[in-house]
Order: structure tokens, then C-alpha cells, then sequence
């Protein structure tokens, strides 16, 4: 049944809108409700999209630095050392030239090694760059080992170890206290067992280049090292004690060779003198070994006095090998101390000590001709025979 509003159905209706005799129900509060749903829609698809909008953007933006990654346009501005450490992946060495601003991004730095042939083949090391640098050009500087930064030694045949390892000093910057430090206590060098421990010798005269700054340690194993590969391809401990010697007493016998002669070839015929004397029961009688013994700067001969000197060292005093090496070896002469021609030589001297001639004899007689031709090359040539 239908029914009809009164006055309370209104409520203060009328009296705020001027008492309307209108009976139609107000659709005031329908009306409101309406229009904030809408609004509430509205403001929802607002937010929506604005933040649709947002995370596209931001996901564009992530998306171009991925594939347009930053790279600097180069050259470079300021030098800068940066160090590729071992078994670094490419991404590796780029994160470290990220760290350094080499290149503007790691990502430009792939990029540019995927397009340059050869980029896998970095070496690790320490490298003079620049800051700045375009991808494609740290790459390249990379592949380019002028680039690395590295030390190098060279050492000569024939030095003892007190002269080699001044040497190192001044070509390596480490200081000589470092090396003698590891040659008094030498457990981390590669020694040879039959060594018994002694480094006399057993530091090949090379030259040594190391990617990285090294230590003492680093310089001295590596020539040991090369010690022990030189006398592994010459068969050295086998032959030693095919001669019936000790590799030790061989070693002793090339370190003496190196010093006696400035010629390769006469090597072979020095070891058989050496060898030949030792069989007889002969003093060795050799200045070379005296010079070691009273650390003498003479390289030829030695005065009455050294010759007495009681070092066992000392093969005028001392029959038969001196205790142990008095140089470095180089590869001839330790090929010579185990290859040793045969014969009947007993004696031999260097008759021009410029060129290295040396002349050999069986008995004194032949001996002392060529003494007297070595002294009258001396007479000719001034001190040259007792010069440091």
C-alpha cells in the first residue's frame, strides 16, 4: 500500500531550503554517494596509471642502460695503475676499471671486448692506463702488453751470490736484505735435494720478467726454478754420477768452468783437465778459486800472498774440489762439467784472456810454453791481468 511522507520524512529539510512544497524526496545523500564512487574510480585509475606509467619508465630507463651502456668518449685524462689480478672473468676487469673510472661502465667494457678479437686473452698484471678511457680503448690497452707494468732483471753468467744478489737490489728496488734474509733460510726456494740446502750456484743467470711487483722470494725461486729445468733437459744428476761424481761435486766443477774461461768451447777440454787432475791425485791449483776464497776483486791471477790464504776454498793449499760452487753457472758451462772430452790434458791457461783463447797440455814442459805466452800478453797489455 502506498504511503504517503509527513513532515518527519523531510526532517529539517525544508526549513534549510526555504520551506518547498514540492513533495519529491530530495536525492541529496543518493546523489553525494554517487559522486564520490565516481570520484574514488576516477582517482583509482588515476593512480593506476600514473604508477603504470612510472614503473615503465623506470623500466625503459633500466633497460637503455643495460643496452646503451655509459662509456666515456676518451682517450683518457690522468694516468692511473690498475692491477687485473689472476683469474679475473672480463666482467671481473670491468667492475676494477669501474673502480678506477678507466671506463663508465662495466657493461660498455663487455660490449667493447665482445667486438674485439682476442679480448679473452687478457693477462693478468698491473697496467699504466688513464682515467676516462673509452671501453673500446681500455680493451685494447688491455691486450697491449707494452701497457703492463712490469719488473725485470737480467743477471750475467758467473757471479757469486754476495755480487748477484746486489744486483737484484739495484735492478728490482727490493732491498738486498730481502734476499739474503731467503738465501739464510732458503725452505721456501726449490732447491734440489742433493743441494743439501747450499744456494751457491743455483741461481741460473737469466733474464726475469714478473707481470706484478715481486718479492725476494718470488725473484730468487724463479731462477732456482729455471736452475732446476736447465739441468733436467741436460740429464745433469745422471751424468754427474755416470762420471762418478755427486750432481753437487758437478755443480762445483761448471761453477769453476764459467770462471776459467770467457769461450764456451773450451769447456768440455776444462772438465777433462779438472777431472784428469782429480784422478791423479793433483792439486787443482786455480786462481779462480782462490779469488772466491779471499773475495778478491782480481779476475785473471793472485798474488803469492791470496795463494796461502787457508780458506779450503783455497785449491793451491787444498787438494781436490773446494767445498762448494764459487759462481753462478750459465747452461754451457753446466753441459760442459758433465760432458767432458777425453784425453790426457793436464794443464790449460787462458793465453789471451781478452778473446778467451786457451791453449792445453799433457805435461809441464807444454804448460809452461803457454804460461809464457799468457804472461807475455800480460806484459803487453798492462794491468789487464790483475785489474778488478
Amino acid at each position: 500500500m502506498s504511503r504517503f511522507l509527513d513532515e518527519d520524512d523531510y526532517g529539517d529539510y525544508d526549513d534549510e531550503q526555504g520551506g518547498s512544497d514540492d513533495l519529491t524526496p530530495p536525492p541529496v545523500k543518493r546523489r553525494g554517494s554517487w559522486l564520490k564512487n565516481l570520484l574514488a574510480i576516477v582517482v583509482s585509475l588515476a593512480v593506476l596509471i600514473g604508477g603504470g606509467y612510472f614503473v615503465y619508465t623506470k623500466v625503459k630507463q633500466g633497460y637503455l642502460n643495460f643496452t646503451q651502456a655509459a662509456d666515456y668518449p676518451g682517450p683518457g685524462e690522468t694516468d692511473v695503475l690498475v692491477e687485473i689480478p689472476d683469474g679475473a672473468t672480463l666482467t671481473d676487469m670491468g667492475d676494477v676499471l669501474v673502480a678506477s673510472d678507466v671506463v663508465g661502465s662495466t657493461k660498455a667494457f663487455l660490449n667493447a671486448a665482445e667486438d674485439i678479437s682476442g679480448s679473452s686473452g687478457i693477462q693478468p698484471g698491473t697496467y699504466q692506463l688513464k682515467t676516462k678511457m673509452s671501453a673500446d680503448g681500455a680493451v685494447r690497452a688491455l691486450m697491449d702488453r707494452s701497457n703492463m707494468v712490469n719488473t725485470q732483471v737480467t743477471i750475467p753468467e758467473g757471479l757469486r751470490n754476495t755480487i748477484l744478489i746486489s744486483q737484484l737490489a739495484e735492478q728490482s728496488g727490493i732491498p738486498e736484505d730481502d734476499f739474503t734474509g731467503v738465501l739464510d733460510a732458503p725452505s721456501e726456494l726449490p732447491l734440489p735435494d742433493w743441494a743439501g740446502g747450499a744456494t751457491e750456484g743455483m741461481l741460473f743467470p737469466d733474464t726475469y720478467v714478473f707481470d706484478t711487483e715481486p718479492s725476494a722470494t718470488d725473484v730468487l725461486a724463479d731462477m732456482v726454478q729455471q736452475f732446476d729445468s736447465v739441468a733436467e733437459e741436460l740429464d745433469f744428476e745422471n751424468k754427474a754420477e755416470a762420471l762418478g761424481i755427486t750432481p753437487y761435486e758437478a755443480l762445483t766443477v761448471a761453477s769453476i768452468i764459467e770462471k776459467e774461461t770467457r769461450d764456451p768451447k773450451y769447456g768440455p777440454d776444462i772438465a777433462q783437465v779438472l777431472y784428469n787432475r782429480l784422478d791423479d791425485g793433483m792439486s787443482l791449483q786455480l786462481d779462480s778459486t782462490v779469488i772466491y776464497a779471499v773475495n778478491s776483486s782480481g779476475t785473471v791471477t793472485t798474488s803469492d800472498e791470496e795463494r796461502a790464504d787457508p780458506s779450503p776454498y783455497n785449491t793451491y793449499v787444498h787438494e781436490g774440489l773446494p767445498p762448494g760452487a764459487i759462481s753462478n753457472p750459465g747452461r754451457s758451462a753446466l753441459e760442459a762439467a758433465v760432458n767432458p772430452t777425453q784425453g790426457d790434458y793436464l794443464y790449460f791457461v787462458a793465453v789471451n784472456p781478452e778473446t778467451g783463447e786457451t791453449k792445453f797440455a799433457s805435461d809441464s814442459a807444454g804448460h809452461d810454453a803457454n804460461v809464457a805466452e799468457f804472461q807475455a800478453w800480460c806484459q803487453a797489455n798492462g794491468d789487464a791481468c790483475t785489474g778488478g
